[in-house]
């Protein structure tokens, strides 16, 4: 079972399921590449921009999300600078590689963490108390190839209840902003169920409301805190 390569493609599934209502250049304000969800994730993955900004739609995200760097940069080249020390670092380059649909290579330590930003990215999905079956065809559905035992971890995942407090114990000293960052990005953020999730999660973490808001701004989210 590769939960690396698993991980990637939830991760595709999640932003699309959550993202998809504001592609066209709608929602979140403060980011820096342009329209949308479409450009905010064409500038983290790699994706090819012109003039600063990454055209808008569904074609342009999943480009972004399957183009991207898989040498520094996009979301890897994040999640690797908010390691906290070495159980959570390195993980950029093959969670990239992942996303593009390549083969990946990993050790026992690398599956452990990708298990824990995997299951952070789907309680995540849940945190506004409303996960349609919509809404799970669109996460799963991106699975591809996956092997049955790991399409069922997936639906297991999304069909168990929230657990939070779980999930907070099961993360390891240097993981704690990287398990952040991943739930962030499965988070639309428009509601106050989900802005009560992060701040749970961000307090469990230990991660000040400082952090908190510069992960925030590194993706274009609005701020959680004041």
């Amino acid at each position: 079972m590769s939960l690396m390569r698993t991980l990637g493609k939830v991760a595709m599934g999640v932003i699309v399921a959550k993202g998809v209502g504001k592609m066209m250049g709608g929602g979140r304000g403060g980011s820096s590449t342009g329209g949308g969800l479409g450009g905010l994730l064409g500038g983290l993955l790699g994706g090819k921009q012109s003039g600063g900004n990454v055209g808008g739609g569904l074609g342009d995200l999943l480009g972004g999300l399957t183009g991207g760097s898989a040498n520094g940069g996009g979301l890897g080249g994040i999640l690797d600078s908010l390691s906290g020390g070495s159980q959570g670092g390195g993980l950029g380059g093959t969670l990239n590689d992942a996303l593009q649909g390549k083969e990946v290579s990993t050790n026992n330590e690398e599956e452990e963490q990708a298990e824990i930003l995997l299951k952070a990215m789907l309680s995540a999905a849940k945190a506004d108390g409303v996960i349609d079956e919509e809404e799970k065809r669109k996460i799963t559905e991106h699975l591809g190839d996956v092997s049955d035992e790991e399409a069922n971890f997936v639906r297991q995942e999304l069909e168990a209840p929230l657990d939070t407090q779980g999930l907070i114990n099961s993360v390891p000293r240097g993981m704690e902003q990287q398990v952040y960052f991943m739930s962030l990005l499965a988070i639309d953020l428009d509601s106050n169920e989900e802005a009560h999730y992060l701040d749970e999660l961000a307090k469990g973490l230990n991660i000040s409301q400082d952090i908190c808001n510069q992960i925030h701004e590194k993706v274009g989210a609005p701020a959680l805190y004041s």
